[in-house]
């Protein structure tokens, strides 16, 4: 099963923010149950991206200007398999 991921996340502060720090884990990794096909996310600057303690994509993002808001999108394609085609795979080899 093929499947289209479009995740937005939206703060907005009642006062005007000088930085800010997010720490994102909004990227997947392919497995044996899923292939990522695609997969961006549109931040609002620049990100560094490394892997946590568990393994997770991090991605790091500080805003060193004021603003009011941040507006984070995630989006990206994805094939999941059942179950049943993992087991076929395994058997085979």
């Amino acid at each position: 099963m093929r499947l289209i991921i479009d995740h937005q996340t939206r703060y907005h502060y009642a006062d005007v923010v000088r930085r800010s720090t997010q720490y994102l884990r909004l990227t997947p990794h392919s497995t044996a149950r899923q292939q990522i096909l695609s997969w961006e996310l549109e931040l609002p600057g620049e990100a560094t991206c490394t892997t946590d303690g568990y393994g997770n994509i991090l991605h790091v993002l500080s805003l060193e200007s004021p603003h009011e808001g941040i507006l984070i999108r995630a989006h990206g394609e994805v094939e999941i398999c059942d179950e049943e085609e993992i087991v076929r795979v395994d058997l085979s080899h």
